[in-house]
Parts: C-alpha cells; structure tokens; sequence
C-alpha cells in the first residue's frame, strides 16, 4: 500500500508501507529555492511515516546548484538524521549521464564515505539497484538499532 503525500507540479511523494521506503520523484528540473521546499515536504512526509530510507528519482533533473548540494551536505542531511534519530539512508536514482556529470564535477561526495555514519548516500542508475541497495541498508539498520 501506497500513502501519497504529493505537494507540488515538480515532485512526487509517496510512501510504500510494505517497503517502509518514502519514494520522491522530481517530475522537472527545478530551481534551487524549489529543490528547497521539495526536500523540506520528503523531510515532513518522512516524519509522518517515520520513515529514514529514501528513493529519490532526480532522472528528470540537471545537475544541482552547488549551492544546494552544499545546503544538502551541511544542514539538510544533518537536520533529516537529527530530527528522525535513526540512520537515514537516501538512494539518488538518476541517469547515467547525470551520474557521470556528478562524479565529473566532484561535488558529491562518494558514497564510501557515508559508509558507517548515521547518514547513508548511494547513486544508482537503475530502480532495482536502488531498491536492494536500501533493503540492504534497513538490515543494517535494524542491527544497529537493535543492539
């Protein structure tokens, strides 16, 4: 089962219960003071559900302003593993060109170096990759919130 929480013409947000996995979908590309409302609505719907493993589908968006991907790495995904107290573990599911051009201008941190923290970050180019690599991160989860 599905609960949507869709909020705008430029992003998609639903949760999938059997899952636990909060789905965003960017529909365009957006502006940066968007990017910013978007993410602040999957913040919301994540604290409703409780929910702290994310798909973000940006396959229809441009490469971020670098001034959102510094807001993202310095206050946003601090703030989501504050307020959630839990791992959160985001899954970007993007084109390939899209992947190449982040690796390309070096202003996402890789992955390996969420490896560990409290925050998680993988890029996949495809849904199924996306969803094992969150099922994966919600058994490592599980183990650390259970010990």
């Amino acid at each position: 089962m599905y609960l949507d929480y869709t909020a705008s013409d430029f992003l998609t947000i639903s949760y999938n219960c059997d899952t636990q996995i909060l789905v965003g979908r960017w529909l365009r590309p957006v502006t940066p003071d968007e990017s910013r409302r978007g993410y602040e609505e999957l913040l919301t719907a994540a604290r409703k559900e409780k929910a702290s493993h994310w798909l973000l589908d940006v396959r229809r968006c441009q490469s971020s302003a670098p001034e959102t991907l510094q807001w993202l790495k310095e206050s946003y995904y601090p703030k989501a593993t504050a307020e959630l107290e839990l791992p959160v573990c985001v899954v970007y599911f993007m084109s390939p060109d899209l992947l190449k051009d982040f690796k390309a201008d070096g202003t996402l941190v890789e992955p390996a170096s969420y490896s560990g923290n409290t925050f998680r970050l993988n890029l996949c180019t495809t849904e199924s990759e996306c969803i094992e690599w969150l099922s994966q991160q919600q058994v490592v989860s599980h183990q650390l919130t259970t010990k």
